[in-house]
């Protein structure tokens, strides 16, 4: 992808942005922006110029919630809401994608699902100070992705990544699945000092951090819209990259970011593509 296609692409997530920011407004949910999506915030005041996708989180708490209303109030003229733990997305965490538009992943270039453009909806989960209690929950996270990209086809060259994911795919039952799920996501219901996101691609130890660094939304610059980081958005993005998050990569680091897009257009459905 070009960088012009790249512009035109962040046009079109900043349409589904603005548009989750006014819908969490109106409903009174509080999320923030974080990942690469608040290093972008921070660092270049809008987008990383060559990351094509956009991450927001939210506690247990908001998430539900949001769950809970989203099918019910979306614009589905408009978007499309692809809720975690289905048939169509069996991931666990949601997207809002645009009706009208074309975002395909290699990946999932197979796979019978809406493939428009897209923003992703991740869930935080209360954890512990204890690290092996944290690292318990870091590792079911791991085994039940492992099983969702095992059961849509996952490829890889490395052997012994086909043998994980061959008994993942095996052994990992439904009310196996049920437990690890139970693991992750148990201590939602209780008071907690720590939060984590575990199901994403970071390595353990830029998994956590203090539930504090979140506290009430800072909104801040991103392109031309107003969105909402962490309180102490600063110590989250020292967690998750370093104390020197500030300072741009390299070309080689660059060149090792991932890249979602396989086939994107920004006005034509994905529906109209066969791969």
């Amino acid at each position: 992808m070009n960088d012009i296609e790249l512009k035109k692409l962040h046009g079109k997530i900043l349409e589904i942005a603005e548009y989750f920011d006014n819908f969490c407004k109106d409903n009174s949910i509080v999320y923030y922006l974080m990942g690469g999506t608040a290093l972008g915030a921070m660092r270049h005041k809008g987008f990383i110029p060559w990351d094509d996708d956009f991450d927001v989180f939210m506690d247990s708490e908001n998430y539900n919630k949001f769950l809970e209303i989203v099918d019910e109030k979306l614009d589905k003229d408009r978007f499309y809401f692809q809720k975690e733990d289905t048939k169509e997305w069996g991931l666990y965490f949601s997207k809002i994608r645009m009706n009208g538009t074309t975002f395909i992943e290699k990946d999932l270039k197979n796979i019978d699902m809406h493939h428009g453009i897209y923003i992703d909806i991740m869930c935080l989960n209360n954890t512990s100070e204890l690290i092996f209690i944290r690292y318990i929950q870091y590792f079911s996270a791991r085994v039940l992705n492992t099983r969702v990209l095992a059961i849509r086809g996952y490829e890889t060259d490395s052997k012994l990544k086909k043998l994980f994911l061959q008994i993942a795919k095996y052994s990992i039952i439904d009310s196996i699945k049920k437990i690890l799920l139970k693991i992750v996501r148990g201590l939602n219901s209780k008071e907690s000092s720590y939060i984590g996101h575990f199901f994403g691609r970071a390595p353990f130890r830029k998994t956590s951090f203090p539930i504090k660094y979140l506290g009430k939304p800072r909104y801040v610059k991103f392109e031309h819209l107003s969105l909402p980081v962490a309180k102490h958005v600063e110590e989250y993005l020292k967690v998750r990259y370093g104390d020197r998050y500030m300072e741009l990569p390299s070309e080689a680091e660059k060149a090792k970011y991932p890249s979602h897009a396989y086939i994107v257009d920004v006005s034509k459905s994905y529906k109209e593509f066969k791969v």
